[in-house]
């Protein structure tokens, strides 16, 4: 069965198949561009704590298409204490990578390329690509002991310590945030001294106000998450 060439039905036969795959998860409507389609894929795995898959196939050229998994984690907790740093809610993932370069750092592989398929693939040739990523989902979550909140926060330190893998991205303050909720206090601080080195590097390259401005703001910030870290119920 051939995939129908309407990118609407595409993205229904790729939530179809993605589904199949992966029937705890709720899906998003889904979004269709000129050259792309894309879908939100949604586990919940505790109170507040939820795992999202950003699935993304793109067309390469007049024949071929590719396919991108993004895993994001989010969690309450962290997005309570980012909060107290930026003065305002979030309500945002902290962090994401892809799912086959994170899959392969775990594995002590080299970091793999997109696959291509037909842009008019099957419905079955989908589902094998679809497959080989469910795998590597399933090897990311095996790695930290399986699909749970503590599962989250054993994959979020590792993360964050493989942030130089150049794949693994988290928001501003973040990763930061996470590690202290996660009990590493020690990363943390070595997350806020490599944000700082960066942030006092820009400032010596581009000596303009509105750097000096936004330096001082962000100095300001992670004073006050530290100072929520020591003092909790100064800011229950």
């Amino acid at each position: 069965m051939k995939i129908d060439h309407s990118p609407a039905q595409k993205l229904r036969a790729a939530k179809r198949v993605w589904r199949s795959s992966h029937p705890a998860c709720c899906l998003s409507r889904g979004r269709i561009t000129r050259g792309s389609l894309s879908f939100g894929s949604t586990r919940t795995l505790g109170a507040g704590v939820e795992v999202t898959w950003w699935v993304t196939a793109w067309k390469v050229d007049d024949k071929s298409c590719s396919l991108q998994v993004r895993m994001q984690l989010y969690d309450e907790r962290v997005n309570a204490l980012r909060a107290i740093a930026m003065g305002s809610d979030s309500s945002t993932g902290f962090l994401d990578f892809d799912v086959p370069a994170a899959s392969s750092l775990m594995d002590g592989q080299e970091m793999p390329h997109h696959q291509l398929f037909d842009s008019n693939a099957s419905a079955e040739e989908f589902a094998r690509v679809v497959a080989d990523y469910s795998k590597r989902i399933d090897r990311i979550w095996r790695f930290v002991g399986g699909p749970s909140v503590p599962g989250v926060e054993r994959l979020a330190i590792w993360a964050l310590r493989n942030c130089d893998a150049g794949t693994i991205w988290h928001t501003s303050y973040g990763g930061v945030c996470a590690a202290f909720t996660y009990g590493e206090s020690e990363l943390a601080h070595e997350l806020i001294a490599e944000f700082m080195s960066q942030w006092e590097e820009r400032v010596r390259e581009e000596p303009r106000d509105i750097i000096f401005e936004t330096y001082h703001r962000v100095r300001q910030d992670l004073e006050r998450l530290q100072e929520a870290v020591r003092r909790p119920n100064r800011y229950m």
